[in-house]
């Protein structure tokens, strides 16, 4: 028998990775004059507008704020669904393995079409990780409140060292990698340390195990939201994070074109 999906999480998850999409795609708008070779000698209004719009909202404290509420919100959930997973330590090898097939296409873009999209640690890196050093930590001693206890101190760590100043390096040495990991350097278009995400992710698992021992929804009526456009998104979430920066470049070229912009 199929066992069913809890609706919310994947409602949540698919909320949370269209939001990040989102913020994707005012990052590449705010990016356009570098997208673009002859950007500026077109000169078109509305691109110049959304090349404003796009820097105006990356600056602002609304998408400080808001990223920050948005991967802590797909963090907890990713948690939650942690403890559902049979085998963490094979989803944690397999994504780490397309974290390290993103650093190869990123670099061989950037190399190529001289993109500057190159991701040293992103998301991914640190999703994969995180599941792999939970999963380590759970086999040592498989305890909520040590759990708990430890992801307070590295989300308190992650506030105290402020981690979202990111020291950003020119190039990449084996000096550099434990930074990258840990969070206190950067280097590329996607970032994120261990921490205070890791933290955030094992509060998760708490939530996970107090919240869902069952395993049932929590809000059982989903007459409405079993088909929703959100809840698609959370069950399809790896594969539209990895495609979905492709595509919103494909098609900001694609109609940059028809405007005379080239790359």
């Amino acid at each position: 028998m199929k066992k069913s999906r809890i609706w919310e999480l994947d409602f949540l998850r698919g909320f949370a990775i269209f939001m990040m999409i989102f913020d994707h795609l005012l990052y590449d708008l705010q990016n356009l004059n570098s997208i673009f070779v002859n950007f500026w000698e077109v000169d078109n209004t509305f691109f110049n507008w959304l090349e404003d719009f796009g820097r105006l909202y990356w600056y602002s404290d609304l998408r400080f704020f808001g990223h920050l509420f948005f991967i802590s919100l797909f963090l907890i959930v990713s948690g939650i669904s942690y403890t559902f997973s049979k085998s963490n330590l094979s989803r944690g090898i397999k994504l780490l393995i397309v974290a390290l097939l993103i650093n190869l296409v990123t670099y061989l873009i950037d190399v190529i079409f001289d993109a500057d999209v190159v991701i040293a640690f992103g998301i991914i890196h640190m999703y994969a990780l995180s599941i792999l050093i939970i999963y380590l930590i759970r086999k040592i001693w498989d305890n909520d409140k040590l759990i708990f206890f430890l992801g307070s101190v590295i989300i308190v760590i992650g506030i105290l060292i402020e981690f979202w100043e990111f020291n950003y390096i020119l190039q990449v040495r084996l000096v550099d990698i434990p930074g990258l990991v840990i969070g206190t350097k950067a280097y590329g278009a996607d970032n994120f340390g261990l921490i205070p995400y890791l933290g955030i992710m094992m509060m998760g698992t708490v939530i996970g195990n107090s919240f869902y021992k069952n395993k049932v929804s929590l809000i059982p009526t989903r007459k409405i939201t079993n088909k929703n456009f959100f809840t698609w998104i959370g069950r399809n979430s790896l594969l539209i994070f990895i495609l979905h920066q492709f595509v919103l470049y494909g098609i900001i070229i694609l109609v940059g074109y028809f405007y005379g912009y080239r790359i």
